[in-house]
């Protein structure tokens, strides 16, 4: 039996990061989340532990601490980091909220931190955002270390990075997270050969192309529209995941996001169910955090590794610790382990929805005018695809109808 942590978790999300850890045997004492649809999947799923709603207001934190918390958890924001996003840093209104994070350790104590967040954090702006992180962290006298990490490594066709910075002042931080280095599997195979992930809103600049995966998942728009990847099928057909095979490419079960009933029941405002995307897009990995909340519970031995003395001012590499005083670059890969991979046209439990013939119709356009190089046969199964859809919704020559394919509800528009 290993160690268990107590956890407040900030920025709580829909649990991803908690569930995980709590696979590995911790417990969560006490949420901070103010999104209305993500406090009310919280409250169905965790019915015991309190939610308290804003990360700012830290007396009321304080107030609802658990004296026996030992970990703080914090899957802040990414709006302002990430490359689909706005790239203001902390002079947008989301991001800047992990300085919250540390007004709390001023206050309060923890011997752990956990972190997480998109790898643009330690780029944008030559990764003055990372490195103000860091710097105050040293500052309270933590010992950290961070890794970019891949959530297919854990068996998930789902092609996402993430940096998860680990902060303690009681362990070598480089034992939690430097665990492992396995090569990434080589995936690259014929589009015939086996599904291939891409978003149809991209097209001009990239495609976020993934093999035998999907791209990230994203939260979707500001105002929250979904925005769920298109798959090119083996057979040719372009369709979009249901949202249950979305949450289970988060490590989630399917449905975990499906509260309504629930909430109804408690007499509570209406479920928004379309921001289950955003939820499920912006949740943290699952199968990612149990990793990581194992490796804090059996506390491994600190592993032998390539270092190189990391001077301040420097770019951040994709891994690195520091002991407060000086930082080191880690030669490390963004694979602990290798899961036995689900190939991703057969990981898909639900019926995908087409893609519709508008999205295809407007991706067909922009890539036809790209100067982008595309995989082989490509565009002519988007070609192919877009053809297929308009024979189907065109009149009929003999009723005069238009017959129309079902779609996933907003997303494909």
């Amino acid at each position: 039996m290993g160690r268990a942590l107590n956890i407040t978790a900030l920025f709580a999300g829909i649990g991803g990061f908690e569930l995980g850890l709590h696979r590995a045997g911790h417990k969560t004492s006490l949420f901070c989340e103010n999104d209305r649809e993500a406090a009310a999947v919280l409250s169905v799923r965790f019915p015991k532990t309190k939610i308290v709603p804003d990360v700012r207001d830290t007396d009321e934190l304080l107030e609802n601490i658990s004296p026996r918390s030992n970990l703080l958890t914090a899957g802040f924001p990414c709006t302002d980091f990430s490359q689909a996003g706005r790239t203001q840093g902390f002079a947008g209104s989301q991001s800047v909220l992990v300085r919250d994070t540390l007004k709390l350790l001023e206050r309060r104590k923890f011997d752990h931190v956990l972190l997480e967040n998109v790898p643009n954090w330690r780029k944008l702006h030559r990764g003055q955002y990372l490195e103000e992180v860091i710097s105050e962290l040293e500052r309270l006298g933590y010992h950290w270390a961070y890794r970019t990490i891949d959530a297919r490594a854990f068996g998930l066709p789902q092609r996402r990075l993430r940096v998860f910075l680990y902060a303690t002042k009681v362990d070598d931080p480089r034992s939690v997270l430097f665990q492992g280095d396995v090569p990434e599997a080589d995936a690259r195979r014929p589009i015939t050969d086996c599904a291939h992930g891409f978003y149809w809103t991209e097209g001009t600049r990239g495609l976020g192309w993934g093999e035998d995966c999907v791209p990230t998942l994203k939260g979707g728009s500001a105002i929250s529209i979904p925005s769920p990847p298109a798959i090119l099928m083996p057979d040719g057909n372009i369709v979009t995941p249901d949202i249950r095979d979305a949450e289970r490419l988060q490590g989630f079960a399917a449905g975990w996001t499906n509260v309504e009933h629930s909430r109804r029941e408690a007499n509570v405002l209406p479920f928004r169910h379309r921001r289950r995307w955003m939820q499920v897009g912006n949740a943290v990995n699952v199968g990612v955090s149990a990793w990581i909340g194992r490796q804090l519970s059996q506390r491994p031995e600190t592993p032998l590794l390539s270092e190189e003395l990391l001077e301040k001012g420097k770019p951040w590499p994709e891994a690195a610790w520091g002991d407060g005083k000086r930082r080191w670059r880690v030669d490390i890969g963004h694979w602990p382990v290798a899961r036995k991979p689900k190939a991703l046209a057969t990981f898909l439990k639900y019926p995908p929805a087409p893609l519709s013939e508008r999205a295809t119709a407007g991706f067909h356009a922009r890539i036809s005018a790209s100067s982008l190089r595309f995989p082989e046969g490509f565009k002519e199964a988007v070609a192919k695809h877009l053809g297929l859809m308009q024979a189907k919704s065109h009149p009929s020559k003999k009723s005069g109808r238009r017959t129309l394919m079902p779609l996933q509800a907003e997303a494909a528009e």
